[in-house]
């Protein structure tokens, strides 16, 4: 494979050196866009096309992406303890990095709480009052009996 078309210009054809260094670059917090940016890159729709045709360096920038996500949560720390930076201009950086990241890898950085069968969290367990007064007792039998199938009580 080679890693440039015919015409002189930026790469077309998939090649597995430029798709390594994406990887290796996206791993490392770069935006796909700066990446791409590049001369030697593929253009940005190029390498989207890529991670759809490839399966494989799909599955793979994916991943990078996601473990980029802490190289730029190490970014933040960074901005925050540099002295030469202005206040205001730490909390731009440091809050636009913190919201993608958050969209990014949810699991890991998001403000999500789990409300149930994620394995990684506890499921959360509400009690609830509820005015049963107004049922009849054919009713009060069949909350009875959804409640008893709920709690495993067949």
């Amino acid at each position: 494979m080679s890693a440039t078309s015919s015409k002189m210009g930026r790469p077309t054809i998939f090649s597995e050196e430029l798709a390594a260094e994406i990887i290796e670059r996206l791993a490392g917090g770069e935006p796909l866009k700066k990446i791409c940016d590049d001369e030697h890159m593929p253009a940005y729709v190029t390498v989207l096309r890529w991670q759809q045709r490839h399966e494989d360096f799909g599955s793979l920038s994916a991943r990078a992406k996601m473990d980029g996500t802490h190289a730029l949560a190490d970014e933040c720390l960074a901005i925050s303890d540099d002295p030469g930076l202005d206040p205001a201009d730490k909390r731009v950086r440091i809050d636009t990095r913190i919201r993608l990241i958050g969209k990014w890898n949810s699991k890991f950085y998001g403000d999500k709480v789990a409300i149930g069968g994620d394995a990684d969290a506890p499921p959360i367990r509400t009690t609830t009052q509820l005015d049963v007064s107004n049922l009849s007792l054919d009713e009060l039998d069949v909350l009875s009996a959804a409640l008893g199938k709920a709690v495993g009580k067949d």
